[in-house]
């Protein structure tokens, strides 16, 4: 599978660079640069593994993945912290 099509299997949102991620409303957590494509794949795998436990146990409102050219990097929309008005 290619790293979008593991964004698209776990429903992570997809970015093409980490400025689009942030004005989303993003965090950027860890990113990889692999030397191969396979590599990339890899990576993205571990990396959106890790945030589908997060955004499972609830920690997080939304998951992405920014795919650029020579790096992966994970995200995740924080959830949101809205008081209802009495």
């Amino acid at each position: 599978m290619t790293p979008k099509e593991i964004a698209t299997h776990y429903d992570a949102k997809v970015f093409d660079a980490p400025e689009a991620a942030k004005v989303a409303g993003f965090v950027l957590t860890e990113s990889a640069a692999p030397r191969n494509v396979w590599n990339k794949a890899s990576a993205a795998s571990a990396i959106v593994l890790k945030l589908v436990e997060k955004k499972f146990s609830g920690e997080v409102e939304d998951i992405g993945l920014v795919i650029e050219p020579f790096r992966v990097t994970g995200c995740y929309k924080p959830k949101s912290s809205e008081v209802p008005a009495p």
